[in-house]
């Protein structure tokens, strides 16, 4: 078989990195979006067994995961029929636009979807603008065909089903995009703070993926973090130059200023949502957190609220513990970076005082992972 040229791949690394971050919270999301429109399907016709959704990869020549509303299963290319170009189905349904019915089973991607107890029944290409996403597939349950006016109403209902998915995509990319943008504008307006804010994104995304399990949280927990993770300075785009650059302590007025970046990012933040549409954004509320109580410690000695405890949320505590570490390990005009081993006793004193001792206990137990983050960015210069 005639194999495709490689991609040529023309994005930075900056961007590959949040390309495929924005991809894995994408997926992740998708199981909660068809929950809803799996229960419709379930209650309105009592034979189809399940809806699913063929994700494709960056590439768009084969399929990355199968997602129901269960869970998503990334796919294997090694045991798995899992190429567009393999299965006349799905290149017919990608070519004309249009569902495929009653599959046929010698296709050897539908014969992967099909199992003992449910078939493939009806196949729509799913898209975004002109980019294609996957496919939404309803198996039903083999042993109950369906009779001509049920298979009717699920064509009329399976667009619409496909118009509420694509929706919700939308959203998420909308999401992405202001997050994205913000970040960019802070990269053009102080260079160390551009940087500080993109290392952060991965010290907390790894740190969020060690806690995610222990607090019952979803797997789109940690990738939610790592993507908002860089917008916690933001409001230092505000701070004038004299102050944000100064090369030495700050005096009672000067420190006042510099706080001032923590209101002003919340006022951003709430500018970036309308201006983007996001307000019932669900995920949106996170991100708020994250901008607006970044510096407030357990014991409330931190600003501008002087929260404690529990008022302070598990993402802006796991925040929170990133960002002095990579203040302590960095350049700063005001100091010379700290070794690791110097930042981790740092961490510790402050465990169970200012900063949640969960998350400390965490983050230094993933030294090895965090030492090598570190050195590769120090290596790339980010």
């Amino acid at each position: 078989m005639h194999q495709p040229p490689p991609e040529v791949d023309t994005l930075s690394p900056i961007d590959n990195i949040n390309t495929r971050l924005v991809d894995s919270f994408v997926q992740r999301s998708l199981p909660d979006i068809l929950a809803p429109l799996q229960a419709t399907l379930t209650l309105r016709m009592t034979h189809p067994c399940r809806l699913a959704l063929l994700w494709l990869d960056a590439q768009k020549t084969r399929i990355a995961s199968r997602i129901d509303a269960n869970g998503h299963e990334p796919i294997s290319a090694e045991n798995t029929p899992c190429r567009i170009d393999e299965s006349v189905t799905l290149r017919e349904c990608l070519a004309q636009d249009r569902p495929a019915r009653q599959p046929n089973l010698k296709d050897p991607v539908i014969a992967w979807l099909a199992s003992d107890t449910c078939l493939p029944l009806v196949c729509l290409p799913l898209r975004r603008g002109k980019s294609p996403l996957g496919f939404l597939v309803i198996m039903h349950r083999a042993s109950h065909p369906l009779n001509e006016a049920t298979e009717n109403e699920l064509m009329t209902w399976l667009p619409m089903a496909a118009s509420l998915v694509v929706r919700e995509i939308d959203a998420i990319f909308g999401l992405f995009g202001a997050v994205r943008f913000a970040r960019d504008f802070t990269l053009m307006r102080d260079t160390e703070t551009g940087q500080h804010q993109l290392r952060l994104g991965g010290y907390a995304g790894l740190l969020a993926e060690r806690l995610q399990s222990a607090h019952g949280l979803g797997d789109r927990f940690a990738p939610e973090i790592a993507l908002y993770a860089p917008l916690h300075d933001i409001g230092k785009i505000g701070i004038p130059d004299e102050i944000l650059l100064k090369p030495g302590s700050f005096d009672a007025s000067e420190r006042e200023t510099m706080q001032a970046h923590v209101t002003k990012g919340s006022a951003l933040i709430d500018r970036l949502i309308d201006d983007f549409g996001l307000t019932e954004n669900p995920r949106i509320d996170t991100l708020r957190s994250i901008v607006a109580f970044h510096h407030e410690y357990l014991d409330g000695s931190g600003y501008p609220e002087g929260r404690m405890g529990d008022d302070i949320p598990l993402a802006t505590r796991i925040i929170t513990v990133s960002d002095i570490f990579d203040a302590l390990t960095n350049v700063r005009a005001y100091k010379k970076p700290w070794s690791i081993d110097e930042a981790f006793d740092q961490l510790r004193k402050m465990a169970g005082k200012q900063l949640d001792k969960e998350c400390v206990d965490a983050f230094v137990s993933e030294r090895k992972q965090l030492t090598s983050l570190w050195n590769h960015y120090a290596a790339h210069g980010v």
